[in-house]
């Protein structure tokens, strides 16, 4: 498994990946990932980094791992849904503290164990938001299922390893272990971004870029469909 675990740390990610890929706007991850600087009662304040144990800058490029993508993106929901970051900073250590893992909110265990485990914080921190995410079926159920596990697959350990960003009919995966974690069509193995600028370089022609990769019409389709929603996304 040593060079699937490398894969899932190693940073490949950027910000802008974060906007397309899991729905988390560039500037909201940098500071996430960065920290930042704010100015209170005329006071200079410094936050320190919330999230990614693996990101780093790399030639100037903020980058952030597989793991750190995903748990970019479930901190977002618990943001969305009211819950303060001092409850998702203290529910993380919670986490890491309990099941002994690096980033516990991507594991598969918190699909089965999460309403318990969410109910308990809420009720040790006082937050109504996160009881709520713990006894409320509807409630935590839009934070945690069916989307943010139903696109993921997981290795036997718990850990994702692969994401389905646009849903698993959609056909196009991103596997951090293939072609640098660039979204790919699963059953070829090319990169969408490859097919749609070969698309472009033959007149628009579907049937013209399917026959130089000796692949369906139907999968450069799915991929340029795939690459106009990275677009709008971006």
């Amino acid at each position: 498994m040593a060079l699937r675990d490398d894969a899932l740390t190693v940073p490949l990610f950027t910000a802008a990946d974060a906007s397309r890929l899991v729905g988390v706007p560039a500037p909201t991850a940098r500071r996430w990932l960065e920290g930042y600087s704010y100015q209170y009662r005329g006071e200079r304040r410094t936050t320190a980094p919330r999230l990614g144990p693996h990101a780093k800058h790399v030639e100037g490029v903020l980058l952030m791992s597989f793991l750190d993508l995903l748990e970019v993106r479930l901190a977002r929901r618990l943001r969305q849904r009211g819950v303060p970051w001092r409850n998702v900073d203290r529910t993380a250590v919670w986490f890491r503290d309990a099941w002994k893992a690096e980033h516990p909110f991507v594991l598969r265990r918190l699909r089965s164990d999460g309403r318990d485990v969410f109910a308990e914080i809420g009720r040790n921190l006082g937050d109504k938001a996160l009881m709520r995410i713990g006894t409320d079926q509807y409630v935590f159920d839009a934070i945690v299922e069916p989307s943010l596990f139903d696109v993921l697959d997981f290795r036997p350990d718990g850990l994702p390893e692969r994401l389905w960003p646009a849903g698993r009919d959609a056909k196009v995966v991103v596997d951090p272990a293939r072609a640098f974690g660039e979204p790919i069509l699963d059953a070829f193995g090319i990169p969408v971004r490859v097919l749609a600028r070969a698309y472009v370089a033959n007149d628009n022609d579907a049937a013209r870029v399917a026959s130089a990769f000796e692949i369906p019409v139907e999968a450069v389709e799915a991929a340029l469909r795939f690459d106009a929603g990275l677009r709008v996304a971006a």
